[in-house]
């Protein structure tokens, strides 16, 4: 009888510790907060599984997404996307120079929504834009600032695309050197790019499969915008992502056009906090500091 209850203990033992590791092998269940977050998780397969994800309103018209997530190879990411409803009246989009003037040179996005910040423009946000000498701070691609055309050259064959503001509406525009070619009189502001991720709403094939902290913008019909910063290039915190999981990503939050723009330690995502009257940078730049950058884009409140 004492040998079978010690039988018995121990069964009720070994079942007590498998189902104790059964929970702890199982993911706490998730409660995904953003619609965007959502998307990318149901129409792509980017994310093995998320951790969490915030939602916030930066600004009417501005929300904010940041995504904490394994991804398919199994290394943990930091996402941060910038939606921007480009319709809305109180919001334009400005390109960013150092010291808000048009001669070349570096300085930090937080820094340059100083010079463009006015009584009754408040920056709200910012990213980065084009790549540029790291020398000098010259664009590697166009430039056109405040409907003057400053730059028409591209450096090489990864410059290969641009965003734009309209004069005739304020509208931002996307395309390539074809459009700016046929178009470069019609810009209030214009920054280059690199390669294009999306067009007509088709992932573009893409030669350069590494993996780095990006910066992605894209836009679809209805005049909805999407910035993205990824970071990487820190192992426990956020590994980086390839082009065309960057361009996966826009196409899934609805963008039917896209862009990559300057990443690496460049990748600089700021927002003017709606709890406290500061920008903040949100992302980790991977210099470990903000870079000094040769332009970017910013978000206006009028």
């Amino acid at each position: 009888m004492k040998n079978f209850k010690l039988v018995l203990l121990l069964a009720f033992y070994c079942i007590a510790i498998s189902c104790r590791k059964d929970s702890q092998a199982q993911p706490a269940p998730v409660t995904i907060k953003s619609p965007l977050t959502q998307r990318i998780a149901d129409s792509t397969n980017l994310m093995a599984q998320v951790f969490y994800d915030t939602l916030f309103q930066v600004s009417p018209g501005v929300m904010e997404t940041d995504i904490h997530y394994l991804n398919k190879e199994g290394y943990t990411m930091h996402v941060f996307i910038l939606e921007v409803d480009a319709n809305h009246p109180s919001l334009k989009l400005k390109a960013g120079m150092p010291y808000n003037v048009s001669n070349y040179a570096m300085q930090t996005i937080p820094d340059m929504a100083k010079y463009i910040q006015t009584a009754t423009s408040k920056v709200v946000a910012g990213v980065n834009a084009d790549f540029f000498n790291t020398s000098t701070g010259e664009p590697r691609g166009i430039l056109v600032k405040d409907g003057k055309v400053i730059k028409t050259t591209w450096a090489n064959a990864r410059s290969a695309t641009f965003m734009g503001v309209l004069k005739s509406n304020g509208k931002p525009f996307i395309g390539d050197r074809e459009d700016f070619a046929n178009m470069q009189s019609q810009f209030q502001d214009a920054l280059g790019g690199g390669p294009m991720l999306v067009r007509n709403n088709e992932l573009q094939p893409q030669t350069d499969l590494s993996i780095e902290p990006r910066t992605g913008i894209g836009m679809n019909a209805s005049g909805k915008m999407y910035f993205i910063v990824a970071d990487g290039r820190a192992f426990y915190y956020s590994n980086g992502m390839s082009l065309p999981d960057l361009g996966a990503m826009l196409k899934a939050c609805g963008s039917t056009i896209a862009i990559n723009v300057d990443g690496g330690g460049s990748s600089t995502f700021m927002i003017r906090h709606p709890l406290a009257d500061i920008w903040q940078v949100r992302n980790r730049p991977s210099d470990g500091t903000n870079r000094a950058v040769g332009n970017g884009w910013m978000i206006i409140s009028q």
